[in-house]
């Protein structure tokens, strides 16, 4: 985890804000800062850095360099087989100077050229390379888009870039409008996706991709595209899952190469353990441990956790989240957030992101992208069931009413809810709105809001399944689940990694064909089968439960207050009497309206903070 920032412009480029710009991403990196300006007196780059040392602490300064100097690089982010690749290079001639992944990339690029560079590295990264011979640069994204980069252009030209968007708004040369299609967007999904902001003209650069500038102006290349999964139950199943096994391990040994500690967050689900129990017969010493005890029914995992925990013989550490955790987290979280996100867990990441940070640790390793890539999630298995209950959709609306509202957890009547609500839509949109907040007719959608969507679908095969995950991996998963751990953690100073995205790991999940992933209502079956040799079977069947904040029944409850003036506050975008009539329904316990309210009022406090429109 780094920060990095700069501005490009041939012909000379103002470099005076870079320092400021990263400045003002500090927390992602407070071991080091570094300028630097290429071009002499008529500069037309800048690079800054905010260095998180995680390896060769003394010695990894950037940006680095080739041994030619052609090449520079700024990277946020981790090259995991960055010690192989660098006894390649020293056996091939090319002299380095330190253990820094940053050098070993530089060097890559030297000696095989960009393309082939990206395509040898397993990592999470973003990164800026700039090759001062052809005075071209290089905005660059990892596969599965862990890592974030920003970028916009001022008014005469110049290219501004940050890893977050407060980065950009530190440059003085730029201006700040709301898109209103990615409001509607947020509004719809609970995040803004990529290639869009919540700012017009400043971008995202998408997960596989490069933006490339230069004299003749600014292009987009594809360096990586996400498999859509296959459909059926193609080869061995036991082969499969052996072989899944055996690539976790490697991914696993991979992430805990380090030169500081790194410990593992636990959930009580079989994702984070599988992690867990592959590190624990790995390291010689007890791996340590944390989690969240949640003090509400049906969100609260302490148990589950701790029994995994026993079961490894980690150092494990529980950190409480309760109701009056609630306002002062989300104060704190809308203060810092570059855009709005509206995925209730990150209030929970957050507070688990401040138990590592206690512990003085700053790596940890997690269990994210496991359920987009081995079919975790019930909408899948709902899609199945989509085409015939569509000839039904009133009657089950019907009897939908008469179910009395829970809040406890994600509830089967929630889902059930929310599952005839995309009834009778393309299975794109309808996947879409089953995973979102508000719906189309209630906020006046635009027709744009969908093309990210539509066009990612047309790549997404035939096969239901696939089709959903495929989504997921490239909207949800990158978008929403990758934004919210970084930003957490990225608060805090702490580098997470994560196995499961390692894109050897979704190519593989991939290929195995969705029917051996899922069949009936049994979820992640492959997965659940590799685990099986060293994780009780109680943990390995245990059903998904979801790493979420309770905000439904808080929201009911001591903070109910929170909702106060809220339809007012979000006039700008949501109609008031329908923000009045969710918030009413929602209190009086008739309708669960936890995703629609928490999605407005964190879009409320975002507006009004210091990262918004003030």
């Amino acid at each position: 985890m780094c920060a990095i920032a700069g501005v490009f412009r041939i012909g000379g480029v103002n470099t005076t804000p870079v320092s400021a710009m990263a400045r003002s991403l500090a927390h992602r990196g407070p071991d080091q800062h570094t300028v630097r300006r290429y071009g002499g007196k008529s500069a037309y780059a800048a690079m800054g850095v905010e260095r998180l040392a995680i390896v060769d602490i003394d010695h990894g300064q950037q940006p680095a360099a080739d041994p030619s100097g052609r090449y520079r690089v700024a990277m946020n982010g981790e090259v995991y087989n960055h010690d192989t690749l660098r006894r390649e290079l020293l056996a091939n001639g090319v002299a380095l100077q330190s253990r820094s992944d940053t050098e070993v990339v530089a060097a890559l690029i030297a000696t095989n050229g960009l393309e082939r560079a990206l395509a040898m590295c397993h990592g999470m990264f973003a990164m800026a390379v700039l090759d001062t011979m052809e005075q071209r640069l290089y905005l660059v994204r990892d596969r599965m888009g862990v890592k974030p980069i920003h970028w916009t252009q001022c008014p005469d030209g110049t290219v501004v870039f940050a890893s977050e968007i407060k980065g950009l708004r530190a440059h003085p040369d730029l201006q700040w409008k709301l898109d209103a299609i990615a409001v509607q967007s947020y509004l719809m999904f609970e995040y803004v996706p990529s290639p869009m902001t919540i700012w017009e003209g400043v971008h995202k650069v998408e997960p596989g991709c490069w933006i490339e500038m230069d004299a003749s102006g600014v292009r987009e290349k594809r360096w990586w595209s996400a498999p859509a999964p296959i459909g059926g139950r193609p080869g061995n199943f036991d082969r499969w899952a052996q072989s899944l096994f055996g690539s976790l391990q490697v991914a696993v040994k991979q992430r805990l190469s380090a030169d500081v500690d790194i410990g593992f967050l636990l959930s009580g689900g079989l994702d984070s353990a599988s992690v867990a129990a592959i590190a624990a017969s790995i390291k010689k010493a007890p791996i340590k441990t944390f989690s969240l005890s949640i003090s509400a029914d049906g969100f609260d995992e302490r148990d589950q956790a701790a029994e995994t925990a026993h079961f490894i013989g980690s150092d494990h550490v529980s950190t409480l989240l309760g109701p009056n955790d609630l306002e002062p987290l989300l104060m704190r979280m809308t203060r810092v957030m570059d855009e709005p996100l509206a995925d209730s867990s990150l209030i929970a990441t957050w507070r688990l992101m401040e138990a590592v940070k206690d512990a003085g640790l700053k790596c940890v390793i997690s269990g994210d992208g496991a359920d987009e890539t081995f079919g975790g999630y019930p909408t899948y298995f709902a899609h199945q069931l989509s085409s015939p209950a569509a000839w039904f959709r009133g009657g089950l609306q019907r009897a939908l009413n008469k179910l009395p509202v829970r809040t406890n957890g994600v509830t089967a009547d929630y889902m059930a809810r929310r599952f005839v609500e995309g009834l009778g839509l393309p299975w794109q949109r309808r996947h879409q709105i089953w995973m979102g907040s508000w719906l189309p007719e209630e906020i006046g959608i635009h027709e744009a809001v969908w093309e990210r969507v539509d066009a990612l679908s047309s790549q997404a095969g035939e096969d239901d399944i696939g089709r959903a995950m495929f989504l997921d991996q490239r909207l949800y998963l990158s978008d929403g689940v990758l934004v919210k751990v970084d930003r957490a953690a990225g608060a805090y100073g702490i580098e997470v990694r994560s196995p499961f995205l390692d894109h050897s790991i979704v190519e593989l999940g991939a290929s195995m064909g969705t029917g051996h992933h899922i069949r009936g209502t049994a979820n992640k079956r492959v997965l659940r089968s590799a685990m099986a040799s060293i994780l009780p079977e109680g943990v390995c069947h245990r059903p998904k439960k979801g790493f979420g904040t309770p905000v439904g029944p808080w929201l009911r409850g001591s903070s109910r207050h929170l909702l106060d003036n809220l339809p007012e506050r979000t006039a700008a975008w949501i109609p008031e009497d329908d923000c009045a009539q969710a918030i009413a329904q929602h209190i009086a316990g008739e309708v669960d309206h936890r995703r629609r309210l928490w999605s407005a009022l964190v879009l409320a406090q975002w507006a009004e903070g210091p990262h918004g429109l003030t």
